[in-house]
């Protein structure tokens, strides 16, 4: 069984040891450089800046011997990388040697020199000591004497050892495929996702069901463009993965500082089109394309012209293409909802859930079963959608309670929608809070819209004593603005239904 996050096969390719030892002969011309500005730099901080910009060429260098030799075994690159610094760090320190032994010469003098010193360790060892005997470096105006010199030596060596076996090191993680012997294609999304502040929750939803990342992502509001996640596709020849970070950006006058935080790398995607996702995902700030196919059909629904709308779709809804068929099944299930045929339309919801088998396309099963009349089927398809839902998580579980609420509300099932509602006097209970901010941040519908929508429930379920009672049970365990809006409820609504 495949792993759920890509695991680099280990393989290190022949070809990788010529290229590191290319590699190695190269960097010994960014060494002589990084000597030379070490010499003449005026400022400790040139010196510094200096250091990290070789580090750093010294681990591209060996990312790019990763890249060309396809090397996919971390621990071995790590190694290699090692190999590589300490060639940049020697060459350095031979270039050193050689331009502050030829300074009163030619350039060229010392250019042969170093080449020479490239071959000759002890000789290079023995003139660096004698040199800063004579003329220690110094930085700031401080000469660097003895332990002080040996530690500027040892952490200018941490640094190369560490850049360049990190560089090397996380080029060997990247995704690769091994059935087109090529590197995945990284793909960034450009649309930007909402800021993740529970990772630990959105990595077990995605673990569970990958293939829903763009339902379980939100969009990032306009209210928050300082704060967002950036998606990142790996597209191989066989199942795509995805990374996702956290992105914070900090503004102070006219500077911008940004701050990458990863949430999830890698992870598999089994099954999932990198392409389609990517399309599905859209611009930025913008909804994702529409089918070309589809186009008429949608007109036609946003116009009201439902027959026609159904008609437009019907022939895609056979289509060998999985997006293109799954959006015609959904255009031809609100069609017929809206003309009411709710016979047609269940049968379009349930072709669109075995194709795209979502605890939302479940419940929509249920709801129209429901409006058609079989009650009792339609709560079977709920609590298959439940189900699924509970492992799936694409929505609230109280959406599809309401939902479910309503269609059975609206074709008369009075009496088996009452076990639902009162699920939902059950959750106001249990919170304990009826705060409008606080309903809405947990897709909890309005106190004040559960009251309205309770009532032909209540009236047609129980007798006015009954519908009383089971208000006024609520009362104790509701915040203050709760108990005042029920008791406002029943002196409005149910005792006026009780005098009658």
């Amino acid at each position: 069984m495949p792993a759920s996050y890509y695991v680099p096969s280990g393989r290190l390719p022949w070809r990788v040891l010529p290229l590191t030892l290319a590699c190695a002969a190269i960097v010994t011309i960014p060494a002589w450089l990084y000597a030379w500005v070490t010499i003449e730099a005026p400022l400790v901080l040139v010196d510094w800046f200096a250091l990290f910009v070789f580090a750093l060429l010294l681990g591209l260098a060996m990312s790019a011997v990763v890249r060309l030799g396809k090397a996919r075994n971390p621990v071995w690159i790590g190694r290699l990388g090692l190999g590589v610094a300490m060639v940049g760090w020697y060459a350095q320190w031979a270039a050193w040697v050689a331009i502050t032994r030829q300074a009163a010469d030619s350039a060229g003098a010392s250019v042969i020199d170093f080449v020479v010193l490239l071959g000759d360790p002890l000789q290079v060892y023995r003139s660096a000591m004698a040199l800063s005997d004579l003329q220690a470096p110094s930085l700031a105006g401080v000469e660097l004497n003895g332990g002080v010199l040996v530690a500027a030596w040892i952490v200018e060596l941490i640094v190369l050892l560490a850049a360049t076996r990190l560089i090397g090191l996380l080029a060997a993680e990247d995704p690769f495929c091994e059935l087109t012997e090529t590197w995945a294609e990284k793909m960034v999304v450009p649309r930007k996702f909402a800021y993740i502040p529970f990772p630990d929750e959105l990595i077990a939803r995605l673990e569970r069901n990958p293939k829903q990342l763009l339902s379980i992502l939100d969009i990032n509001p306009d209210e928050a463009p300082e704060l967002f996640a950036v998606v990142t596709l790996y597209r191989t020849g066989g199942d795509p993965y995805v990374s996702i970070d956290n992105v914070t950006i900090k503004r102070n006058g006219t500077s911008e500082s940004k701050r990458t935080r990863s949430v999830i790398s890698y992870l598999r995607m089994p099954g999932a089109d990198a392409d389609d996702i990517f399309l599905s995902a859209g611009e930025d700030g913008q909804s994702a394309p529409n089918p070309p196919e589809l186009l008429m059909a949608i007109a036609h629904l946003e116009a009201g012209r439902f027959e026609a709308a159904r008609a437009a779709a019907v022939p895609y809804t056979t289509q060998f293409h999985e997006n293109l068929r799954v959006d015609a099944l959904r255009l031809c299930a609100l069609a017929c909802a809206r003309l009411e045929r709710w016979d047609d339309s269940r049968d379009y919801w349930e072709r669109l859930f075995d194709a795209d088998p979502t605890a939302f396309n479940a419940a929509q099963v249920g709801a129209t079963y429901a409006m058609a009349g079989d009650a009792a089927q339609g709560e079977e398809w709920i609590a298959d959608a439940r189900l699924l839902n509970s492992y799936s998580d694409d929505m609230a579980d109280v959406e599809i309670v309401t939902n479910f609420i309503s269609a059975l509300s609206q074709s008369g099932h009075m009496t088996q929608a009452l076990p639902y509602l009162e699920e939902l006097r059950a959750l106001y209970t249990s919170v304990q809070m009826t705060d409008s901010t606080f309903l809405y941040l947990r897709k909890i519908p309005f106190f004040c819209v559960f009251l309205d929508n309770s009532l032909p429930v209540i009236q047609a379920a129980l007798s006015p004593e009954e519908g009383r009672a089971w208000y006024v049970a609520m009362l104790s365990s509701l915040d203050q603005e709760g108990q005042d809006a029920v008791n406002q409820w029943i002196e409005a609504h149910v005792a006026s239904a009780t005098a009658s």
